[in-house]
């Protein structure tokens, strides 16, 4: 197994615990929900099988991430987040932007290492643009001007 192979064990289903976590914060909804609303972000290309989230959703319930708000129709359960599992998405959320620091350090040497050179100065006008977007407090505006860019590329 390569360096690349072994970084990846595990973790998808740790990535769909945190985006679970984060859909059912947002709204709290059931697993066919969770099903589809993948299936339109990924258009389609990936869709976790029921084996998987359905599991997933119990485990995230019994280690009190999440709770039955009411059942529906057909026994259909309806998650919310918990208090705990609030902390744990906010504890995601601060881990992340200390990543992104660490990234700002690095991210030289990871655009020289893996990015040809004549794509580094894009990665790095990406990069610029990715964190005035994150800082800019009127995203509407921010959309507007990305949608003409990206128009103008056309």
């Amino acid at each position: 197994m390569t360096l690349w192979s072994t970084a990846s064990v595990g973790k998808e289903r740790k990535f769909l615990e945190l985006y679970a976590l984060r859909a059912i914060a947002s709204t709290p909804q059931a697993g066919y929900d969770l099903l589809k609303d993948i299936e339109g972000k990924t258009d389609g290309k990936w869709v976790p099988s029921k084996g998987l989230i359905y599991p997933l959703l119990d485990e995230m319930e019994e280690k009190g991430l999440i709770e039955i708000q009411e059942i529906g129709e057909r026994s259909k359960k309806i998650y919310k987040i918990t208090e705990k599992g609030q902390k744990e998405l906010d504890t995601v959320k601060e881990k992340h932007k200390e990543i992104q620091k660490r990234f700002d350090i690095f991210r030289k040497l990871f655009f020289g290492t893996f990015l040809p050179s004549e794509e580094t100065e894009v990665a790095e006008l990406f990069h610029t643009l990715m964190r005035k977007v994150r800082e800019s407090p009127d995203k509407e505006k921010v959309k507007k001007v990305l949608q003409e860019a990206l128009e103008e590329l056309s």
